[in-house]
């Protein structure tokens, strides 16, 4: 499949014209082009990970780096630093107040780092708006999992009887997600923190710490397809505003609830996927560097060895372009004040 029609079959909002005008505009002239590779050249560019190692933000900055560098003037190497901590909130303060602002560091941030800024009353020193979204590896798809062991089947079940949710840090979608199903929808979700990314929350219920996660169901498929496989495991709902087409008979969180607010605070958190592998620049990273760290993740990301490996390892692709990421945080902070203080007090329940 062309990979420019993948990529637009999928959209979740059309560019307007202007955004296009906009990013054909961004076009570097050869000069700043010249200047790009001259700073680049034999320099190394970190990517700070918001996770632990072993999970798919690590793997698909891994995977990516070489073609990365291939594409990018100069061929900077491109290395990366793990920095889990408090739901992603940790390495993006770190981007914006510590990291180097000239273009040697850029990150991949979790899925709820937008979200995140509105939510938490302590600990955000950044502005979602203000960082440059680079691009991303995939608009993904969530899951609200158990093992077949807790003895649940559906979220009605999840209503009588208790499971254990594995998640990473209070600002994740891990922690996030059976918060508010337990608040909006009346369910017995135990959360446990402080999991070092999904291989860390995965590693528990292998050894059964924990048996039920709210997460992105590639992470599974990728290095527990065993679960899969052997029935380990059930699906109560897709995390998402439409049904995982893997698994058309699983229904989502919103068809769970007829409450509008319900539906609402749902939906926001739905929408995270877009953010899914969403790498980012920092907010004083010089515009022409931005724009050729763009151009160099497209590029990479529809190298046909990039896909072949991808596909070799049963790694989604679906890129998405940085203009709807950045169109996607807007409408975030546009969210009503009163939905949000709604989910700031499920989440609280449970702190």
């Amino acid at each position: 499949m062309n990979p420019v029609r993948h990529y637009v079959a999928r959209l979740s909002a059309p560019l307007s014209a202007l955004a296009l005008v906009g990013a054909l505009a961004a076009t570097p002239s050869p000069a700043a082009a010249d200047a790009v590779a001259d700073f680049y050249k034999g320099k190394t560019v970190t990517i700070i990970v918001a996770a632990g190692p072993g999970g798919n933000y690590s793997v698909y900055s891994l995977l990516l780096a070489p073609y990365w560098k291939k594409y990018m003037p100069g061929n900077p190497t491109f290395i990366i630093q793990n920095m889990g901590g408090a739901g992603g909130t940790k390495a993006a303060n770190f981007l914006v107040n510590s990291a180097p602002q000239d273009g040697s560091h850029i990150g991949i941030l979790e899925s709820t780092t937008p979200l995140n800024a509105k939510l938490r009353a302590t600990g955000v020193k950044y502005d979602p708006g203000k960082f440059h979204y680079l691009g991303g590896a995939d608009n993904t798809r969530s899951m609200f999992t158990v093992m077949t062991s807790a003895g649940i089947g559906t979220m009605e079940e999840a209503k009588k009887k208790q499971a254990i949710c594995g998640a990473t840090g209070k600002g994740s979608t891990t922690f996030v997600t059976p918060a508010l199903v337990n608040h909006f929808l009346g369910t017995k979700f135990k959360i446990i923190t402080g999991y070092h990314g999904m291989n860390g929350v995965n590693s528990a219920i292998d050894k059964g710490e924990v048996n039920c996660r709210a997460a992105v169901f590639a992470s599974i498929e990728n290095s527990r397809p065993h679960w899969i496989k052997d029935r380990m495991i059930v699906n109560l709902a897709a995390i998402g505003t439409e049904r995982h087409p893997d698994y058309p008979d699983v229904p989502t969180l919103l068809e769970l609830t007829k409450s509008p607010d319900a539906r609402a605070a749902l939906t926001l958190m739905s929408n995270n996927g877009i953010f899914g592998r969403a790498w980012v620049a920092p907010p004083s990273m010089p515009t022409e560097r931005v724009t050729a760290m763009r151009e160099a993740f497209w590029k990479a990301f529809n190298d046909p060895k990039a896909q072949s490996e991808m596909k070799a390892r049963n790694m989604r692709y679906n890129p998405v372009r940085w203009e709807v990421q950045q169109k996607t945080v807007v409408e975030i902070a546009a969210t009503p004040q009163r939905i949000i203080d709604l989910m700031k007090k499920a989440i609280a329940e449970h702190k």
